[in-house]
């Protein structure tokens, strides 16, 4: 095998071993010796690739948005229509309520992720933002989207409304938040052949956005 992909490799395996035991111990309680003896390696191999302890866990919660993020676009290569905020926030709902810590960060879970809460948007590209605001401009400007509010203004309010639901215990089911977004930020109508439209490229930026965190993520590798 060669280096670049046996290092990668074990990236992954040291990232998996964290993961468990944040979800097991928490942030607090998970030291670095408990990682490295759970992916089977010494303590010294995790800070090849981690300079202490933050960063690392801070790389299991960025790996966990990207997998969301890319299990999104193949929902909406799968099926164009998936492209309507209504839709697209059901299943990323879903998918966030599936991953507990992704729940977790949402739902500012200090028992698990500790002081990472704070420091969670600052491990995803700055691009990341403003590709989901280019999204909505892309819905508005094809009559997709409620447009008597800026984009910018739209996407502080969207992501208010699915952290409102995340906190939720137990969280609403996720009819509920996709016909509270349909009502909320969407036209009476909602056109089918428009979101078959803007669907490709709604697609290249949710990809675009997931290839960013991912280039982020994979310099520890």
């Amino acid at each position: 095998m060669p280096p670049a992909e046996d290092r990668a490799e074990r990236a992954e395996r040291i990232l998996d071993a964290a993961a468990e035991l944040l979800l097991r111990a928490g942030y607090r309680r998970t030291t670095i010796e408990d990682v490295a003896e759970r992916a089977g390696i010494g303590k010294g191999t995790v800070y090849l690739h981690w300079k202490n302890r933050e960063d690392l866990f801070l790389a299991v919660l960025l790996r966990e948005s990207v997998r969301a993020i890319e299990d999104l676009v193949r929902a909406m290569e799968a099926d164009p229509l998936v492209t309507r905020l209504a839709t697209l926030t059901r299943i990323q709902y879903t998918n966030v309520l599936a991953r507990p810590l992704l729940r977790a960060g949402h739902a500012d879970d200090a028992g698990t992720l500790g002081k990472l809460l704070p420091k969670l948007h600052d491990q995803l590209d700055p691009r990341h933002d403003e590709a989901f605001v280019e999204y909505l401009e892309l819905l508005a400007a094809h009559d997709l989207l409620r447009t008597d509010r800026p984009a910018r203004e739209l996407a502080v309010a969207y992501r208010a409304v699915l952290h409102g639901f995340l906190v939720g215990s137990p969280p609403p089911e996720p009819a509920l938040i996709a016909d509270t977004v349909a009502h909320a930020f969407e036209p009476l109508a909602v056109s089918t052949t428009q979101l078959r439209a803007v669907a490709p490229r709604a697609i290249a930026l949710f990809t675009e956005s997931a290839a960013l965190d991912r280039k982020r993520l994979e310099r520890a590798y």
